[in-house]
């Protein structure tokens, strides 16, 4: 206990308990809410006491980060946190998704991932202090809860053993990543481009007719970038999915026909 609490001072900071001011930012004056209704706030807390490696925190221990938060929505297409950038705040997708994404000095865009709703993200450039991991853009209306990092510190101080549960956090992300990253590497591209359908129908599907419609609309550009290869290899793989009846492709909007297919692509590669 002694040692968890040796960490949390390590994070403090002179400018600890000072007043915490929402970001300056004219455009969005209409679109900050710092008053949540109860239904809101419930769901932040929830976020919180949902996730598997925070299970153990109090609803008092949450309710006291989501106190001192406040919402705000971002349009599409918005630059919310740049990468590199001081990263003062803790967030907490409530609608929308979140691209995380890097730009090559060539310009051209790859993206890591995108980001759910009651995802709570941002922990390790908050806690580092050295910056933003990535570029993150709203696409389509993005709400998001902002909560200072200053907060959650001194609730550390106050309650060391709820670090844990953030540890337990990362820890579970990275080792996400490195099962990612190893799936990249030993696949093939068939079985790359089925995973990644198979991962956002997971995330963003809406059951239709003829199958799950994957809610985030995506261009080709997207996907090429979410997997790191031409647009024209993705518009190839994509075609020959759907000539096989596997999937649907109408105005930009992909539909899994036959999730049993893809499925069985992805795992021969496992």
């Amino acid at each position: 206990m002694a040692a968890i609490a040796t960490l949390a001072q390590r994070f403090a900071t002179p400018e600890r308990r000072a007043a915490q001011a929402p970001p300056a930012c004219s455009a969005h004056d209409a679109l900050f809410r710092r008053t949540l209704d109860p239904l809101t706030r419930q769901r932040v807390i929830s976020a919180f006491l949902t996730n598997p490696s925070l299970q153990h925190w109090s609803a008092g221990a949450a309710a006291t980060l989501v106190d001192a938060g406040y919402e705000k929505t971002w349009l599409h297409g918005e630059l919310v946190v740049p990468y590199q950038a001081d990263c003062k705040e803790i967030l907490i997708v409530l609608a929308g998704a979140l691209e995380a994404s890097w730009v090559s000095a060539s310009g051209a865009r790859v993206i890591g991932e995108y980001i759910q709703p009651d995802s709570v993200i941002n922990i390790i450039p908050a806690l580092d202090r050295k910056g933003s991991l990535c570029d993150m853009y709203a696409r389509g209306t993005v709400r998001l809860y902002h909560i200072p990092r200053e907060v959650m510190l001194d609730l550390f101080e106050q309650q060391p053993a709820l670090m844990r549960g953030f540890f337990e956090l990362i820890c579970s992300r990275n080792r996400e990543l490195n099962n990612r990253f190893r799936f990249s590497r030993l696949a093939d591209f068939s079985a790359r481009v089925a995973e990644r359908l198979l991962n956002l129908a997971e995330r963003y599907g809406n059951p239709v007719d003829a199958g799950v419609e994957i809610g985030l609309k995506l261009s080709q550009d997207d996907l090429a970038a979410l997997l790191g290869v031409s647009r024209q290899s993705i518009n190839k793989e994509l075609r020959a999915f759907a000539d096989r009846g596997w999937i649907e492709i109408r105005y930009g909007q992909i539909t899994i026909v036959d999730s049993a297919a893809l499925l069985m692509v992805r795992e021969a590669c496992e």
